[in-house]
């Protein structure tokens, strides 16, 4: 019972830092915090800068998602899109000339997601679903 509830406030501490980076993220991408800092990164790494509305308008959906409880089969999408986010983050750092050390925070946040992922309870899973063979 002990390593149970270890493992589900572990989840929820990770979600939430997931959740908070999210959202933060989300706020540089509109342009609230850190006025036109997502815009030079995202010059920086040779994206658009019309990306931004688009990667924090996700952002923002993946949060709402993972947060609310059910919608298992969207936390799933939500969680993979995260993953995405922060792999393809870290790629296009060292891609683009920058150290690991630059590259670090996505790496990092991308294994807090799928950390919050694997630690998600039960009933924030998918079923498993028998398929009957006729």
């Amino acid at each position: 019972m002990k390593a149970e509830k270890i493992k589900i406030v572990s989840f929820w501490i990770l979600t939430l830092l997931l959740c908070f980076e999210l959202v933060y993220g989300a706020l540089w991408d509109f342009n609230v915090v850190n006025k036109n800092y997502a815009y030079e990164v995202l010059n920086h790494l040779g994206y658009p800068l019309y990306i931004a509305l688009i990667l924090g308008w996700c952002k923002l959906l993946a949060t709402i998602v993972i947060i609310l409880p059910g919608l298992p089969l969207q936390k799933e999408w939500a969680y993979a899109g995260v993953v995405i986010l922060f792999g393809g983050a870290f790629v296009s750092h060292l891609l683009s000339g920058d150290t690991i050390g630059a590259s670090s925070f996505a790496l990092g946040f991308g294994i807090l997601s799928v950390l919050s992922w694997l630690l998600r309870p039960s009933s924030r899973r998918i079923a498993n679903v028998q398929t009957s063979q006729n």
